[in-house]
């Protein structure tokens, strides 16, 4: 229960510290929405389901899900999914969801906060961690699997995000298994991951919320759109992003 109000405070702070129309630079600092605490964005749809803007989050699968759609389908790739407003100029995908509310239906699922001992850059030391962008170092945090899902013409498609992705240096699709969430950085008290855009980060990116860890991690010249296995050009898409660790037992 803890859990949940600090998530519940997490969001107010969250919600009440943007604007809807432009990226959080221009927001108030989180901090300073704590006095609305009334304004959570969290709707139930059904027990179980609930509604964080544009992100649906399943409580029995430990998944979120949000739209998104082909942002590229060629050149070299830094990113797997940015908003709108992120670097779309290097993303195979881009949605219209938040960081803000992906984080906070993350968070109310059981992953960790942005920042951890071995990784610094929660809201108490004010500064991000060592790590670079692109690096060697990987980043820890709660492993995830990623699916990616449309229909045409009748026909259900699904494929993981990894299919989606094609290594050059190894001419085969990305590793499977390598997805960590590791929740963005809180520096200043602004949420990077909302100031960015940034969700799904192919190489070492420790501003977006989900990193790869597998091999070539550290190097941003070797990953293109997989062509073979890519939805089509304007087509919505659902993009499922599930919790693998264990839940914690209170």
């Amino acid at each position: 229960m803890n859990r949940v109000l600090l998530c519940l405070l997490f969001s107010t702070l969250l919600a009440n510290g943007r604007q809807d129309s432009l990226p959080a630079t221009n927001s108030l600092p989180v901090e300073s929405s704590i006095t609305a605490l009334t304004n959570t964005p969290v709707r139930m749809v059904e027990p179980g389901i609930y509604e964080i803007g544009k992100v649906r989050l399943d409580q029995r699968e430990r998944s979120i899900t949000l739209s998104a759609v082909l942002d590229k389908s060629q050149g070299f790739m830094e990113y797997f999914l940015v908003t709108t407003y992120g670097k779309t100029h290097e993303s195979i995908l881009q949605t219209e969801a938040k960081p803000y509310d992906i984080h906070l239906a993350m968070l109310l699922l059981g992953a960790n906060g942005p920042g951890n001992a071995e990784f610094p850059g929660s809201p108490t030391n004010g500064v991000p961690g060592p790590v670079i962008h692109p690096s060697a170092d990987i980043i820890p945090g709660n492993k995830v699997s990623i699916a990616v899902k449309w229909a045409v013409a009748g026909a259900k498609i699904e494929h993981s995000a990894e299919d989606l992705v094609f290594k050059r240096d190894a001419q085969a699709v990305m590793q499977h298994g390598v997805w960590v969430y590791n929740g963005s950085l809180i520096v200043h008290n602004r949420f990077l991951a909302q100031v960015d855009g940034s969700i799904v980060s192919l190489v070492t990116d420790p501003v977006a919320l989900v990193n790869n860890t597998g091999p070539g991690h550290d190097n941003d010249l070797i990953w293109e759109p997989n062509q073979t296995n890519l939805p089509p050009r304007d087509l919505p898409v659902e993009v499922t992003i599930t919790l693998q660790d264990p839940p914690v037992k209170p």
